[in-house]
């Protein structure tokens, strides 16, 4: 006894002839080795000799400078779980201790310990049992948690857990309750310090893949996100190995607890977020942010997968997917780059696709996300429709981009999952400086105005005059999709039409003209063809026979895409021909050679197209042409 009294006094005389941290921790750490050895009488030996140098620290409180205030987070991580020690003096020594760093930790603070707390050290420690010996450590830890630096943190979880893999079973024990106890008694006060207790339960969770102790580390992440559960969904955001069982297993757990509608709701908020409010270029802060979502656009939408498939309650899902499903979508589209606006689009021949596409290339884990929110949100059967017409591989491929995303808005409008808050999202990328989104903006409101949702007709009229100014837009896509949405319009929103008449009328047959993009030459036609259907040749007037005419100069054009609406629009035109009678025939008879050559055209899609036969058949030779 006396060799160790003396042993203590050398390392306090030491400590005061260089009263620097450093020192305080070289000895704690020789004191360390000690106290994790597998021979109880060199832990309580070790015990004692810390007992000791803290008591002699806090009677020389100024003279020490406070060096073990800042270890209190370490020190009280290595002695806590020691109260259950086998030996009852090695007990009563880690209560001693842990007395002496509440002491100084209260002069620290300026606040003078209750006795009551003090008290509470001591108390219980000489039981036999292991109930009793927990149950006492457990309020011991209460009682420190009073005093706890928040700081210190990390420094307490990454002590603690350490001896989460103690070979001692009673020693690991009371780590877990000391663990428990203060993420429960501290949790709401380590707001900036959840970043590194997480990092310290996350490296822990890759080195205990098959203890038993890993549902403790998952569960203390779990207690930490019902305090924070924005800092930890940014920390886990950030990991380098998004993938990962850890990383996804975390997520399960976040999604399927009570926390899952919140971990969502603020997950939603990322996404909506993203690419929003970036630094200037070539700044450190554009670099670190660059780094940041570069590693959110890989996590981001795995994490959003995760939560939504384990979400229990479905609904909740299908009141965030206003916000979820542009937020998706838009980056979907931004990943395409460039090569979408610049690559040609199909012409519109119908609502789906005439023929399914393969999915053999995996998809971006942002469609995956997607499908995966859908799939909470309408009956199986839609999905496997939107599946069989490869609306998937469309989205992702900048050739059909615009086609995926118009058959996506048939079925949520088929779905009626199309609401305000979508609406209004999706207008905000219309006059977007990506010129992606606004391609994927107006494909969106080209389908919609199709079958437009009755209660936003009239905020729908707004938009049909930007889909007028998009179709003068310079991208041949974008223009292309605009007239289309005004085709669509005549049929989905007839009454707003009307009041814009003249000038839809100007700008479709305008697209006639345009011979350097023949697919918006095409799409002009179709859209002509539901405006003719609609107002017949009265309702034209005059501009009944310049349609006719422009018309006719597609029938034997080259590409396959001008043929099918030229003659679409033609069969359109004699249906509707009632009141120019005269002008029609005279017209069928100057394009009487292209009408039978049409009856063999080599695209199917094309010779299939028929005028009323009726008509036609009528149509008699003016009395002074020539056979």
């Amino acid at each position: 006894m006396l060799c160790l009294e003396g042993l203590g006094r050398i390392i306090v005389a030491l400590l005061e002839a260089e009263v620097t941290s450093t020192c305080f921790e070289d000895v704690v750490h020789v004191l360390q080795c000690w106290l994790a050895s597998a021979k109880a009488w060199e832990r309580e030996r070790a015990l004692q000799v810390c007992a000791q140098l803290l008591g002699d620290c806090e009677e020389r409180f100024e003279v020490m400078r406070g060096c073990a205030c800042k270890q209190f987070g370490f020190l009280v991580g290595l002695l806590g779980p020691l109260t259950t020690e086998s030996l009852a003096a090695s007990r009563r020594w880690a209560g001693v201790c842990l007395g002496h760093l509440l002491q100084m930790q209260a002069k620290t603070r300026n606040v003078a310990p209750e006795a009551g707390d003090i008290a509470c050290l001591r108390k219980g420690l000489d039981a036999t049992d292991d109930v009793p010996l927990l149950e006492t450590s457990y309020e011991i830890a209460k009682t420190v948690c009073k005093y706890f630096p928040p700081a210190q943190a990390a420094d307490f979880m990454s002590t603690i857990t350490e001896s989460l893999k103690c070979t001692r079973d009673e020693r690991a024990r009371a780590a877990e309750v000391w663990m428990t106890t203060f993420l429960e008694e501290c949790g709401q006060l380590i707001y900036q310090e959840v970043p590194e207790v997480l990092h310290v339960l996350y490296s822990r969770l890759q080195t205990m893949q098959e203890n038993t102790h890993r549902p403790l580390l998952l569960l203390a992440v779990y207690v930490l996100a019902c305090f924070h559960h924005d800092p930890v969904v940014d920390s886990l955001l950030q990991k380098r190995l998004p993938l990962d069982r850890d990383a996804m297993e975390l997520w399960s757990i976040l999604g399927r607890s009570s926390l899952g509608v919140q971990v969502l709701k603020y997950l939603t908020q990322k996404l909506e977020a993203a690419g929003e409010n970036s630094p200037e270029p070539h700044s450190a802060a554009h670099e670190l942010d660059h780094s940041q979502a570069a590693l959110e656009s890989l996590t981001l939408p795995r994490a959003i997968s995760e939560v939504v498939f384990l979400l229990p309650a479905k609904e909740r899902v299908q009141r965030l997917l206003p916000r979820l499903l542009p937020g998706l979508l838009g980056e979907i589209s931004k990943a395409l780059g460039e090569g979408m606006l610049l690559a040609p689009l199909r012409c519109q021949r119908g609502l789906f696709f005439s023929a399914s596409r393969s999915e053999d290339k995996p998809r971006s884990p942002y469609c995956e996300a997607l499908e995966l929110v859908l799939s909470r949100c309408m009956e199986k059967r839609w999905l496997l429709l939107l599946w069989r017409q490869g609306a998937w591989a469309s989205l992702k491929n900048p050739q059909a981009h615009a086609d995926g995303v118009c058959l996506l808005t048939s079925v949520l409008l088929r779905n009626q999952l199309v609401t305000r808050g979508m609406i209004w999202a999706l207008s905000q990328w219309l006059n977007s400086p990506s010129g992606n989104l606004q391609l994927t903006a107006t494909a969106f409101f080209a389908e919609l105005m199709k079958d437009p949702p009755v209660m936003e007709k009239k905020f729908l009229e707004s938009v049909l005059g930007v889909l007028v100014e998009k179709s003068q837009h310079g991208i041949g896509a974008v223009r292309q999709m605009a007239v289309r949405g005004l085709g669509n319009a005549v049929r989905g929103a007839p009454k707003e039409v009307h009041k814009h008449k003249a000038a839809i009328l100007e700008v479709l047959q305008r697209g006639l003209e345009n011979t350097m993009c023949p697919v918006v030459a095409a799409e002009s036609m179709l859209a002509l063809a539901e405006v003719v259907r609609k107002l017949k040749a009265e309702g034209l007037g005059s501009a009944f026979k310049d349609i006719a005419r422009s018309t006719k100069r597609f029938l034997e054009a080259e590409p396959d895409v001008l043929r099918f609406s030229a003659f679409s629009l033609y069969a359109v035109l004699a249906s509707s021909a009632s009141g120019k009678r005269s002008f029609f025939t005279r017209e069928v008879w100057e394009t009487w050679v292209s009408l039978l050559l049409h009856l063999r055209d080599p695209d199917p899609e094309v010779s299939n197209v028929r005028a009323p036969r009726s008509y036609l058949q009528n149509c008699r030779k003016p009395q002074k042409a020539a056979w």
